[in-house]
């Protein structure tokens, strides 16, 4: 075979090559910690224990411009009264795009999410509790309003399994709203991790 003729089949497999993506994640190139997500975000929910009368909650979801982020729950409403965190998870965050294995499904933008520590409060021994270790990753879907108001965030999903092995977004993960909290942080947030940091 001439030379001129494996030039012009490997110019011709090229783009076929570059247009080629595999399924999974791939971080955002322009910022993996765009300036549109960060901030703190603030939903409320419902949830009972089987049995139970179904209770409200409230969660915050910190997204830092430094890649990390605390993920916190709350009895309590936090923004109109001194509440701590019955649980916070502190994890690192990316966001990008999820190309889903199954063709149909196309393209997502998620944030993946990568645990490595969750702080219990333990209300009987008044005292925290340090569970430290590398968690698997975790994605949530994303969607920003268009006047950055409003992160609408889907369940956690496991989209990665061992062997580097890419499964397809769940069509049952539920979305949840969360508002953007605008004022300052009150003293709850300081206080509460102020004590956190003198238990270690």
């Amino acid at each position: 075979m001439s030379y001129a003729l494996i030039l012009l089949l490997t110019l011709a497999l090229q783009p076929l090559a570059l247009d080629a993506q595999d399924p999974g994640f791939s971080p955002d190139p322009q910022s993996a910690h765009p300036t549109s997500l960060t901030g703190r975000w603030i939903n409320e929910f419902y949830f009972a224990q089987p049995g139970q009368t179904p209770r409200l909650y409230w969660q915050i979801i910190e997204l830092l411009s430094d890649g990390s982020t605390r993920h916190s729950y709350f009895s309590r409403n936090p923004s109109a009264q001194r509440a701590t965190p019955y649980t916070s998870i502190i994890s690192t965050w990316q966001a990008g795009s999820f190309i889903d294995p199954q063709i149909d499904k196309g393209t997502l933008s998620v944030i993946r999410l990568k645990p490595n520590q969750q702080i219990n409060f333990d209300v009987d021994r008044n005292q925290f509790q340090h569970i430290r270790g590398n968690f698997g990753a975790q994605f949530r879907r994303y969607a920003l309003s268009p006047d950055g108001a409003t992160l609408t965030l889907s369940e956690l999903v496991v989209l990665e399994v061992p062997g580097n092995i890419v499964i397809s977004f769940p069509p049952t993960a539920r979305d949840m709203v969360f508002s953007r909290i605008l004022t300052q942080p009150s003293a709850v947030a300081p206080a509460s991790w102020g004590r956190i940091k003198q238990m270690r």
